[in-house]
């Protein structure tokens, strides 16, 4: 795995996964679609050479109007299905409206699969106001900001949470803007001295 950080993009070359590939059509699909989007979660982890098993990729897209869903429903579905919903009206109104994800997957599969929001927070709307964009083998990935995602894996607190946190803090602890962690943790009211004991991080 070969990593190059510029600022706000990365370049990343290695041998892609089943998440890696769902993740690069789902986002082709988004953007043809002029769809801001943002990936999160376990699936940056995972993208960055976390080992460990993940059913899912999960995705949050900016509020949108429903004939733009609907012309991405039309396009993704000659790559994937939803597996919640064969109905585009039935998948906007009763899930995306009502902040419950949408699932796709491979035709004749039920994982790995790709859970779809809206954004509902100020911190996801921020990530898509300024996404980290990650070109993965040549193919744009945006991701949010690591200090979000450190912060808010703290925050859920399971101990995979907790080692994705410090998997990522560790990897990346030379780009980290220390003083926006602190201000995500101190939105989330996580105590920064148990984040420092988490991360290993003693500067």
């Amino acid at each position: 795995m070969n990593i190059t950080i510029d600022e706000n993009r990365i370049s990343l070359e290695k041998e892609t996964n089943r998440l890696d590939e769902l993740a690069i059509a789902f986002s082709r699909e988004l953007s043809a679609a002029g769809i801001k989007h943002i990936f999160l979660s376990g699936y940056v982890a995972i993208l960055f050479g976390r080992n460990r098993a993940s059913e899912d990729v999960d995705v949050v897209c900016q509020d949108m109007p429903f004939p733009v869903f609907a012309k991405f429903w039309d396009s993704i579905g000659s790559v994937l299905e939803c597996i919640i919903t064969s109905d585009v009206e039935n998948a906007y109104t009763d899930y995306l409206r009502e902040k419950t994800a949408v699932r796709f997957a491979r035709k004749g599969e039920f994982v790995p699969n790709v859970e779809m929001k809206l954004a509902t927070t100020s911190m996801h709307r921020e990530a898509l106001a300024n996404p980290i964009i990650v070109s993965l083998n040549g193919h744009q990935i945006p991701i949010s900001p690591f200090e979000q995602q450190i912060s808010y894996k703290l925050y859920m607190g399971s101990d995979k949470d907790v080692e994705d946190a410090r998997f990522m803090f560790q990897l990346f602890r030379e780009h980290l803007d220390t003083v926006l962690l602190v201000e995500y943790l101190d939105a989330l009211a996580y105590p920064v001295q148990r984040a420092r004991k988490y991360l290993g991080w003693m500067d």
